[in-house]
């Protein structure tokens, strides 16, 4: 219980790198690193379920610890086992089931002892091959590698970190430690202030596309780094060696190959008798997760049709900007741009026609002369300008009758030609106690009061000016 307790206390991210590489890997939706109490088996790493632990007579786990091997059930409708389990018959629906348990030593002597298990789990019945179990095992012995170290590091001190103790393990937890550097694009690596050289793990070469042997001095490992990037690492370094500071870093890359990638870089000083003598860490190429975050936040921030700024960006954007005009004293504007006779395109000439209009509305909008504000689609044909530069803003009316009279799009259609136009509605951000819905409604009542004297012209909140 003590043991397991500890484990309990000292999480480590890098199971949380293993079940997302397992989840991955084997396509299922969950997956877990689990170790057994009396009354429960609790999670040290999970993908894919919010509860961080199941009552022990519920646990598929615990089954495999006890028998000592790979445990797999393609369908657990179809297994007496486990066809009543209330995991089976209610949240999270388990139906299928592979796991592989985990044995660890408690201290040098003592023999190796089941404590849980790496396993995957689906809600639909499904095979699993010899190599997917060979896969599963892997995977469980790389977990065992990480925990053996941490039970070792935490029997030594508190303040040592995990790879410290792979790295010095024996080579068995080597060769597993390597297995999982592959799974999880993971390796290690050790500055040695007396050298002044780098030892880097595979996993390390294999990031820089470069053989594996030898070691690096530092400035060669730091040339990896774009400038910007490198001067954060030296920063970070410096502050390891001069005060003890750990230091997590996401960086961009270049390997030997010109591979353009995105790192995660973890460090820590090494101590002997006091004094730091080294700095040790890890390294992680996360280029696909990273791609895929950016993917996502690019999709979250613009319009699809038009590629300018989405409604989400537009709120954190003003939001952001109304922060820093109160802080800073300087002007901000808002213009909120409605289009005339835009249903008329898509009833008489078609969505596709209707869509080139809102590009070609947007193209106007991000006009140079405009000076980087910011555009976005509120959504339909609607539209919103954000102005920070002190020029346009003091010659807002000029600005919002150029618009209006770059935003005409006569169009021809079976019915009669008509053109479309926009209608402006103008605000200023008017002091510090002014709020983006201040703004806003500002914008939106000028919006109102110029389309109800004529569409295709602008109104100026607080000015009196159209």
């Amino acid at each position: 219980m003590a043991l397991l307790q500890k484990l309990l206390e000292s999480r480590d991210p890098g199971l949380t790198d293993l079940v997302e590489a397992g989840s991955a890997l084997f396509e299922c939706p969950m997956a877990i690193v689990t170790v057994l109490d009396e009354d429960c088996q609790r999670f040290l790493a999970r993908r894919g379920l919010d509860a961080d632990q199941t009552p022990i007579e519920q646990s598929f786990c615990r089954i495999a610890v006890a028998q000592d091997s790979l445990l797999v059930v393609p369908d657990t409708h179809l297994d007496a086992r486990f066809r009543n389990n209330p995991l089976v018959t209610g949240d999270p629906h388990i139906r299928f089931y592979a796991g592989a348990p985990i044995r660890v030593q408690s201290h040098p002597d003592a023999p190796a002892t089941g404590i849980g298990a790496f396993c995957v789990i689906d809600t639909a019945a499904r095979e699993f091959s010899e190599t997917d179990s060979a896969r599963l095992v892997s995977f469980a012995r790389g977990v065992e590698a990480m925990l053996q170290s941490r039970i070792s590091s935490l029997a030594l001190s508190e303040d040592t970190v995990l790879l410290k103790a792979m790295l010095a393990d024996k080579e068995r937890a080597q060769r597993q430690f390597r297995q999982a550097e592959r799974l999880t694009s993971i390796g290690s690596w050790r500055l040695d202030l007396a050298t002044g050289r780098v030892a880097w793990s595979e996993g390390v070469y294999d990031i820089h596309d470069i053989p594996f042997g030898g070691t690096e001095a530092l400035d060669d490992a730091l040339a990896f780094y774009p400038s910007d990037d490198r001067t954060r690492m030296q920063v970070a370094l410096e502050a390891a060696i001069r005060t003890g500071m750990v230091y997590d870093l996401e960086l961009d890359f270049i390997s030997a190959l010109g591979s353009r990638k995105r790192v995660r870089a973890i460090g820590e000083p090494e101590l002997e008798d006091g004094k730091i003598t080294g700095v040790i860490g890890v390294i992680q190429d996360v280029t696909e997760r990273h791609r895929s975050i950016t993917e996502l936040d690019k999709r979250a921030n613009t319009d699809e049709v038009t590629l300018i700024a989405s409604r989400h960006k537009f709120v954190s954007y003003i939001d952001s900007r109304v922060d820093l005009a109160k802080i800073s004293r300087e002007r901000l504007a808002l213009m909120l741009i409605d289009l005339d006779h835009f249903k008329q395109v898509n009833d008489t000439l078609g969505h596709a026609a209707g869509d080139d209009v809102l590009r070609a509305v947007a193209m106007v909008l991000r006009s140079p002369w405009l000076k980087g504000s910011l555009a976005a689609r509120l959504g339909g044909d609607e539209f919103a300008l954000v102005i920070t530069e002190p020029d346009l803003i003091a010659d807002l009316p000029q600005v919002a009758a150029r618009l209006v009279q770059e935003l005409q799009f006569p169009r021809k259609s079976a019915s009669g030609d008509f053109t479309v136009s926009a209608t402006l509605g103008c605000s200023e951000l008017l002091g510090t106690g002014d709020t983006r819905h201040d703004l806003l409604q500002r914008a939106d009542r000028a919006l109102y009061r110029a389309k109800a004297q004529a569409r295709g012209t602008y109104w100026i909140d607080s000015t009196g000016t159209n």
